[in-house]
């Protein structure tokens, strides 16, 4: 028997740990819901959600709240879960995904079933209990698993082919499976619907099969099924057949566009007690992972006397987004919505809980305001809509979200491929678009003012303003302004100025009242194709896409097209890449130093020289002699090496408050240099809680004190420290831990709590021993906190004993408290 993976699952608490990291998925995008007692778990594309009731008896989605979210920097092998069922008998909850086979959550901690366990594919469709077994659709058949008593883990009994069943089942690619209250199966798959007993599903014979010539189900379609006690309904695209389930061939009903339905694809089919079909609509995309509707129809009922009920976009309660599933649980009707959230019927209205969180998966830029609100991109390099992204931008502040898109906001398109606040802290969104981009969708950059109000929209011909009486776009109003509409970055030029970067243009410098400063074309660069800017104020850096790579105009003043401050990087490495992200450290030991990270590697120039970072030597600094690059500093033995010595391609870069540089890589997660000791050190999964190993961009959260890390399936972020405290007085004192060991390098925290910050100013810690006596006088961290290593002033370690710590704000106020500490 091969091995199955376990292990447990970390669930964030009150440890200090465990606060260091969180992570922020999407998770209102809904594929299913499962009801166990009173908790509700929801599956969605960015993990799984499980809502727990606030009340003692929960009456509807309003008496209910978050309670956990599980995901793949928590234990999930996929975020994308398409199918979950809660398993009574062996009180576990599985969770069937697209790409990772199904996770099992459970008292044993965290099991994993893939291909190597008998499961027939890495993609899950449908999860069934039966008795002791758990049946699993997959595109490749059906498994069968089971219990054996004494085993913690699930054994594989079965898997049920079109070739291992005789061509009893009609194929193998199994799209739905639904299980009647006598143990029958129905299973439809892409050549037809395939029905058998359980009881005698090892009988080939006992198949039987609706598909070919003479079928009333067309084969060769996508179907959706649902039952009640009496009927089975399949819908296909626009169409809906419903039946005894007796499966009497010469009853079946059809309803389509020319009878009661909406015309459009359907996306879920549901049978109630009253024999009433409940249809929702829109054709699933699975290269993009979304839906298309021709019409704003959501929802409809057909009632057994042939009247039928519509529910369009924002009424009663529903918003814009398509339902992608219909359930009912114990009397109450469900629905699943693809973006937001899930509704409960209640009377004539519909219940709404929409999971908070960030508006999408995939990251492209992370920037922070001034007012400290973090604003995030969902772009892309791309005229039409990608997985997961291509959502609009996210705004977090104070523990809130809040999401922008075409839906809900003036904005001109939802492919936001790069962010940038300027001076008056109006955020500008601008968009990666061309000719052949979606209906609807705009060229050029959205500059919106939050304290106004006030919408505007940039683009080569010139501006224009959002008119909300109107609801549409005024007239231009200025001569044109960009070289091109198609945006790929927009970053601060000085002065207040903003720097657009034109892709296949070159770059438009404009002020802050939106006027034109000047256009001007980067030196040596074909095609103009720059993707990143920086300025320190002194030189600026451009990045470009394979585009000669590297760019440096080596002058505080604005860029020249033909000016003499260009400067070109002597290594062939950087004339021929892209260019990710430039940042200027002052070191103590070396001076400055401009740190690129590039698709060909880990550069860094001090201005005279340059050097490259790697995995088995350190650094290399390259020869102008010999035009190589020749050994410099190698890694000392146990030394930790950059991306833990797995070669890979940096993705980005960023400099935080503390001076220490942080690197985004490809495929092995992400790496922290520190100046100050030469050090990198390296945070990846599965040593940290971390969503993916793809960092896509890095950013900084000042009131919270978190490094903001992008990545393909979210947010994670990591406490680093924090240059802004919010408001807050001296509440309740803990130390952590608590009784202290100061064994190594352990150390006991004395945080304020529930901000987990100190008030403003600076706050003092001093420590006392029993008798009174004065210990040490502490000052608080960069992380808002005290932190004590056991020893005097003197450096004296203490002895055993019971501790107490007093803690004064620069207001006079105190707080205290008391710690143990064992030797």
């Amino acid at each position: 028997m091969k091995h199955i993976m376990l292990s447990l699952i970390c669930m964030l608490g009150l440890s200090l740990s465990a606060a260091t990291w969180q992570t922020f998925t999407n998770t209102d995008h809904v594929y299913d819901i499962n009801i166990n007692g009173s908790d509700i778990y929801i599956s969605s594309w960015g993990g799984m959600v499980k809502l727990k009731p606030n009340i003692t008896s929960p009456q509807s989605l309003a008496d209910y709240i978050e309670d956990s979210l599980l995901n793949t920097g928590n234990g999930l092998a996929s975020n994308d879960i398409r199918s979950i069922a809660h398993i009574g008998f062996s009180n576990s909850l599985w969770m069937g995904s697209s790409d990772a086979g199904i996770t099992i959550q459970s008292a044993a901690g965290t099991q994993y079933l893939t291909p190597e366990l008998g499961l027939p594919s890495i993609r899950v469709n449908k999860i069934i209990e039966h008795q002791s077994s758990v049946l699993v659709a997959t595109p490749s058949g059906i498994a069968s698993y089971y219990y054996l008593a004494g085993v913690g883990f699930p054994l594989m009994l079965n898997q049920y082919t079109a070739q291992n069943t005789a061509g009893g089942l009609a194929g193998n690619n199994i799209e739905d499976m639904v299980l009647t209250a006598d143990n029958k199966l129905f299973v439809s798959t892409s050549l037809g619907l395939s029905y058998i007993p359980l009881a005698s599903i090892n009988t080939d014979s006992a198949w039987q099969s609706l598909h070919g010539a003479g079928s009333p189900i067309p084969a060769g379609l996508s179907s959706k099924l649902a039952i009640n006690t009496n009927k089975i309904a399949i819908a296909q695209q626009g169409k809906v057949y419903v039946n005894s389930l007796t499966m009497d061939n010469g009853q079946w009903l059809q309803y389509s566009a020319s009878n009661l339905l909406s015309g459009s694809d359907i996306s879920s089919v549901a049978l109630d007690d009253s024999d009433r079909l409940w249809v929702s609509y829109g054709a699933w995309k699975e290269d993009s992972l979304s839906y298309l509707r021709p019409n704003n129809i959501l929802l409809s009922v057909i009632n057994p006397d042939g009247t039928v009920q519509h529910w369009t976009e924002g009424e009663a309660g529903l918003g814009t987004k398509t339902i992608s599933r219909i359930v009912f649980v114990n009397n109450h009707l469900y629905l699943c919505s693809w973006g937001d959230g899930i509704y409960q019927k209640s009377g004539n209205e519909w219940l709404n809980f929409t999971p908070s969180g960030i508006a999408f998966p995939k990251i492209t830029q992370i920037v922070t305001d001034n007012n400290n609100a973090i604003w995030i991109a969902s772009g892309y390099i791309s005229p039409k809509p990608v997985r997961k992204g291509s959502l609009g931008v996210s705004k977090y502040q104070n523990g809130i979200w809040r999401n922008y898109d075409m839906a809900n906001s003036p904005i001109h398109t939802d492919n936001i491929l790069t962010v940038a606040v300027d001076s008056r802290n109006r955020k500008w969104f601008g968009t990666w678009d061309i000719n052949n981009s979606p209906t609807g969708w705009k060229a050029g950059i959205s500059i919106y003012d939050e304290s106004t109000d006030i919408w505007k929209l940039l683009r080569r011909s010139g501006i224009r303003t959002w008119n909300h009486e109107t609801g549409a776009w005024g007239p231009e109003t200025s001569p044109p302004t960009l070289l091109t509409s198609t945006i790929a970055g927009i970053y601060p030029a000085g002065d207040g100025n903003m720097m657009v970067l034109c892709y296949d243009g070159g770059v438009s410098v404009v002020d802050s009242n939106d006027n034109l400063i000047t256009n001007f074309r980067l030196q040596n660069s074909v095609n103009q194709r720059s993707l990143f800017a920086y300025f320190n104020g002194e030189k600026y850096f451009f990045g470009t896409n394979n585009d000669l790579g590297l760019i440096i105009w080596n002058h505080p003043s604005l860029p020249v097209t033909d000016g003499i401050h260009w400067v070109i990087p002597t290594p062939s490495e950087l004339r021929n890449c892209i260019v990710y992200g430039v940042v200027t450290v002052n070191t103590p030991y070396e001076g400055k130093q401009h740190w690129i990270a590039a698709s060909t590697g880990l550069f860094m120039w001090n201005e005279s020289s340059w050097y490259r970072y790697d995995t088995m030597v350190k650094r290399f600094r390259y020869s102008t002699t010999t035009n190589t690059w020749q050994n410099d500093i190698l890694y000392y033995v146990d030394e930790e090496r950059l991306f833990g010595s797995v070669r890979t391609t940096p993705t980005s870069i960023l400099l935080d408050p503390f001076n220490r540089i942080w690197i985004g890589s490809l495929e092995n997660g992400l790496t922290m240099y520190d100046p100050e000791v030469e050090r990198f050190t390296n945070f990846y999964k599965p040593n940290h809680p971390m969503l993916s190993n793809n960092i896509t961009t890095l950013g900084y959260d000042p009131v919270e004190g978190n490094l903001l890390i992008g990545t393909p399936d979210g947010l994670n972020t990591l406490r680093i420290g924090r240059t802004v405290k919010p408001e807050t007085d001296l509440n309740s004192l803990k130390a952590f831990p608590n009784p202290f060991r100061p064994t190594g390098n352990n150390t006991v925290q004395i945080v304020n709590l529930p901000n987990d910050s100190l008030p403003g100013g600076e706050s003092t810690c001093r420590i006392y021993d029993s008798s009174g006596a004065l210990v040490v006088v502490i000052k608080e961290n960069r992380y808002s906190r005290f932190e004590w290593n056991g020893k005097s002033t003197s450096a004296k370690d203490c002895g055993s004993g019971i501790y107490f710590f007093v803690v004064s704000d620069e207001q006079g106020n105190t707080k205290r408290g008391k710690l143990a500490l064992i030797r």
